[in-house]
C-alpha cells in the first residue's frame, strides 16, 4: 500500500510539474497571439483575458499543491524552533491536522460550487465558470493524496525548520 501511495503521488507530481511548465508556455503564446493580432492585425482578440486567468488560476492551485508535498510553502516555525524535539514534531503534526482540515472543508465547498455552476456559461468564450472552479477540488485532491503520503512514508516528511526540494 504504501508504495502504491508513494507511486502514485510521483506520478501525480511529475504530470502536475508538466502541466505548470506547460501553463507557462501556454500564457506566454497567449499574450504572443493577443499583442499580434491587437497591434500587426489590428483585430484584437476577445477571449484572451479568460483564457489567461483560466491557465493562471489552475497554475496556482497545481502548484500550490506540488510546493505542499515538497514542504516548500512559507511557515512561521520560530516558536515551533523553540520547542523540545518531541514537542516539536507533535505540533508539526498538529499543523499538519489543521492543514488537512481546511483542505477537506476547501474540497467539499469547491466541489459543491464547481457542480452548482455548471449550468452557467460567462464571458467572451461562452464556457461554464466550473472551468475556473475545478482547479480547487483538483488542487484539494492532490493534497489529500500527498498528506496520505506523509503518513504512511516517513521518508516523505520533513523535519520542522527543513526544506523540501523542488
Amino acid at each position: 500500500m504504501t508504495r502504491l501511495i508513494v507511486f502514485l503521488s510521483d506520478k501525480v507530481t511529475a504530470l502536475a510539474k508538466f502541466l505548470l511548465g506547460a501553463s507557462v508556455a501556454g500564457i506566454v503564446l497567449v499574450t504572443l497571439a493577443a499583442v499580434w493580432w491587437r497591434y500587426v492585425i489590428d483585430n484584437p482578440l476577445s477571449w484572451v483575458e479568460q483564457v489567461s486567468n483560466m491557465i493562471f488560476i489552475w497554475m496556482v492551485f497545481i502548484g500550490s499543491a506540488v510546493l505542499y508535498r515538497q514542504n516548500l510553502h512559507i511557515g512561521v516555525d520560530i516558536f515551533l524552533e523553540m520547542l523540545g524535539e518531541r514537542n516539536r514534531e507533535i505540533w508539526k503534526w498538529v499543523v499538519e491536522l489543521g492543514n488537512l482540515l481546511f483542505i477537506t472543508v476547501l474540497f467539499i465547498y469547491s466541489l459543491k460550487l464547481t457542480i452548482n455552476v455548471l449550468p452557467n456559461t460567462a464571458g467572451a468564450l461562452d464556457i461554464t465558470p466550473a472551468y475556473y472552479y475545478a482547479a480547487a477540488p483538483v488542487s484539494c485532491a492532490m493534497m489529500m493524496l500527498f498528506f496520505i503520503e506523509k503518513i504512511v512514508d516517513p521518508s516523505k516528511r520533513v523535519p520542522v525548520g527543513e526544506v523540501g526540494e523542488f
